[in-house]
């Protein structure tokens, strides 16, 4: 493989020259670089699949980075979220909205470069094609599929950019699956399931894929402040009404966005955030009663606390509190 081909693959080479990034360990089909700041740290391990595509799986523990990739009119990128959540500020003004289960086949012409995590982390995969080099090694190693790149960009991103999909089976199936790589054969397993996600694309016409998903910067801004607002004192219930006035968004839009942002509609979230506080409650705090704890996080009686928890955990909060931890 020339070097000089190598654009998207020396860019990657070059993150461990930046501060905020550092280089793990390289070499001549893999990269694994680290990005850390005040709020935490991810990793990105990448394989050369061929000259020209590339496969990334992204671990991220952190709040946000800034990414040093610049928007290109030569690139195809497929995002997959495993778990977690991820807002791509873009420079229309847009915040891309990717979680769980979502599969986004992006262009990257509006990418900004600040990617934020709302859940503080996320998992994920990244194929991605620089498109020329692409399509020419491409054609040498799949003589016989018919794959267009170009076709496939242009038919889910257009001029918008991005196209988010939520409930292909088939797409998530293809990501889940390179969780479960043979080791023996696995530069061999990522050629054959790139091939196939460009065949499946091939095939997948728009209007079988989900809805776009993307909201207004202020948007996003706003229901992640709403988020912080009912999450600081969890003993105060909030109708979504309330919020949305406070926050000044329709109650529609703030619902919206939150299940986009979060995954689930606000109740179910807020719900499940208080039992895991009280999990940490229970083992971090044994100074407080199981009483004090289901009025901190937001239950009225320490019975209907109980309940809740043990429909969540299988289990009382007094039997949670004395299993080994």
């Amino acid at each position: 493989m020339k070097n000089e081909e190598q654009n998207i693959w020396d860019a990657f080479r070059s993150f461990g020259k930046n501060g905020a990034f550092r280089l793990l360990a390289q070499s001549d089909d893999c990269i694994i670089i680290r990005v850390e700041n005040e709020t935490g740290e991810g990793d990105m391990i990448i394989h050369q699949v061929f000259a020209g595509v590339y496969l990334m799986y992204n671990d991220f523990h952190m709040s946000y980075y800034d990414s040093l990739y610049q928007a290109a009119e030569t690139v195809l990128a497929i995002d997959y979220c495993r778990e977690g959540s991820l807002t791509m500020e873009c420079d229309n003004g847009f915040c891309q909205v990717k979680n769980a289960g979502s599969v986004c086949i992006d262009s990257r012409v509006h990418h900004k470069g600040v990617a934020r995590f709302p859940t503080n982390h996320f998992h994920g995969i990244t194929i991605g094609f620089e498109n020329e080099l692409a399509e020419k090694t491409l054609l040498e190693e799949a003589a016989g599929i018919p794959i267009d790149l170009a076709g496939i960009r242009e038919k889910f991103c257009g001029k918008e950019g991005y196209f988010i999909d939520k409930d292909n089976e088939t797409l998530k199936r293809l990501f889940t699956d390179l969780y479960h790589v043979p080791e023996k054969a696995k530069q061999a397993y990522f050629r054959a399931k790139v091939l196939e996600l460009l065949v499946c694309l091939t095939a997948l016409e728009k209007h079988d894929a989900g809805e776009k998903t993307y909201f207004y910067k202020d948007q996003v801004e706003k229901t992640n402040a709403a988020m912080r607002l009912i999450t600081e004192d969890l003993s105060r219930n909030y109708t979504i009404e309330e919020l949305a006035k406070r926050f000044e968004l329709s109650p529609t839009a703030l619902k919206n966005c939150f299940k986009s942002i979060y995954g689930k509609p606000i109740y179910t979230w807020l719900k499940e955030y208080r039992i895991q506080r009280a999990q940490e409650m229970l083992i971090g705090k044994p100074e407080i009663s199981i009483g004090d704890i289901a009025f901190l996080v937001g239950y009225e009686s320490a019975g209907k606390f109980s309940a809740a928890f043990k429909k969540k955990c299988g289990m009382t909060p007094k039997e949670y509190r004395s299993q080994p931890h």
